[in-house]
């Protein structure tokens, strides 16, 4: 695997993460929804409604429920094979980066900063240990 196909690898540990967050403020949207539908429905007649709002809220919401667990159980296994790669990495300072660039999210400037290097340290350091991933 090349050094580009190995850090698109390890970038999918935070695309899970941001996936699971879309869908849960999906199903925080559609709840809201479900919400307004039921407060609109009164035993006044009049309407032009097909009497079917109530049941299409709730299978949305419930699809997106099956869509989240589903992504949920994809990404955890994702995640932890990506930590298990990060982990057999056995340099501590480029373990570091790795666990701070791919799992928390954090800028280059701050890695350097944390580790009182330049940033061409980091990147050279950065690539050493994506060249060393064993996938």
């Amino acid at each position: 695997m090349e050094y580009s196909e190995k850090v698109a690898w390890l970038r999918r540990y935070r695309e899970s993460l941001r996936r699971e967050q879309l869908l849960t403020e999906e199903i925080g949207q559609l709840e809201a929804q479900a919400r307004r539908v039921t407060r609109a429905i009164s035993g006044m007649p009049g309407g032009g409604g097909d009497g079917q709002a109530i049941p299409r809220a709730v299978e949305r919401l419930e699809e997106a429920r099956q869509k989240l667990a589903a992504q949920l159980e994809q990404g955890q296994a994702r995640r932890a094979e990506i930590e298990a790669a990060i982990q057999r990495e056995v340099h501590p300072l480029r373990r570091d980066i790795l666990t701070r660039r791919y799992i928390l999210g954090q800028r280059w400037e701050k890695i350097a900063a944390d580790h009182h290097l330049v940033l061409r340290q980091v990147f050279r350091l950065h690539h050493q240990a994506v060249d060393g991933l064993d996938l």
